[in-house]
């Protein structure tokens, strides 16, 4: 490519570390390509931070993290790891300064022209997930997957494994439900147990109750009594009578997988 002429490639060769490299970060992997097809391919996706280079298989690794957040480089014989900063733009040529969203990466074009591509699909987001099993080639690249499970304190409904689509946007089922701690069934009154309530949900349960709790301000406890009543609350108040949990046993209103206490006696949990 003729605009590799005009690129001053002195710094990125002085800065590479050999013997290095950054795992479970990838974009996407590939292979057969030079060391420096590998950074242009870093420099042209809006997302890349540094890449990984196994010199004896031509091998590429794109990465959307780099050492400043990831500080711990494994040691790796036969690898390099280099960082998108330490090169000079112009070997990418029209992509050099590119309008492409995050997610994108350019693509050159005939008489210095260029377009913009879906290159990911982003790093997850969802709530209560957890990268702590990611495989070695999982990575965030269009058509590629990842192996997302839920962190401790919650629940997990669905699969495990993230596919990303050419849309861009991830293909999964997965939903991690918060756990709520337990305190017991007890007595309710008129005085009331908690002293915001009772609100009347059309849907009960509590993760409905926590939620409808938390639009209402910051609460220690909510509960939940004789179906669809949800109560929310800081402090388990006038010392009311622990029941057995089985006088709790009453399902939830629009909710038959879930118990919802009885009239005047309430399952209490923390927030």
């Amino acid at each position: 490519m003729i605009h590799f002429c005009t690129a001053d490639l002195k710094r990125g060769y002085s800065l590479l570390q050999r013997g290095h490299r950054l795992e479970k970060r990838l974009i996407t992997n590939l292979g057969g390509i030079s060391f420096l097809d590998c950074v242009e391919e870093c420099l042209r996706r809006t997302r890349c931070l540094s890449v990984n280079y196994f010199q004896p298989a031509h091998f590429c690794e794109v990465n959307y993290k780099k050492k400043e957040s990831l500080p711990d480089l494994y040691f790796a014989k036969g690898w390099y790891y280099s960082e998108r900063d330490d090169w000079d733009k112009a070997i990418v040529g029209p992509c050099s300064n590119p309008n492409c969203q995050e997610n994108e990466m350019c693509v050159p074009k005939a008489l210095g022209a260029y377009t913009c591509e879906i290159s990911d699909c982003g790093i997850p987001m969802n709530e209560g997930i957890s990268f702590g099993n990611i495989h070695d080639s999982d990575a965030i690249g269009i058509q590629r997957k990842m192996h997302i499970t839920c962190l401790d304190g919650y629940e997990k409904e669905g699969s495990e494994v993230f596919i990303c689509q050419t849309n861009g946007v991830w293909k999964s089922d997965l939903k991690c439900i918060k756990k709520y701690e337990l305190q017991g069934c007890f007595e309710d009154d008129h005085n009331r147990v908690l002293e915001s309530g009772p609100h009347s949900l059309q849907i009960n349960g509590q993760r409905k109750c926590a939620s409808h709790c938390a639009t209402l301000g910051y609460y220690n406890y909510f509960g939940l009594q004789a179906g669809s009543q949800c109560f929310c609350g800081n402090n388990i108040r006038n010392n009311p009578r622990q029941l057995p949990i089985t006088e709790c046993h009453g399902l939830c209103n629009k909710n038959y997988y879930e118990e919802c206490g009885r009239m005047w006696k309430m399952l209490i949990f923390a927030s």
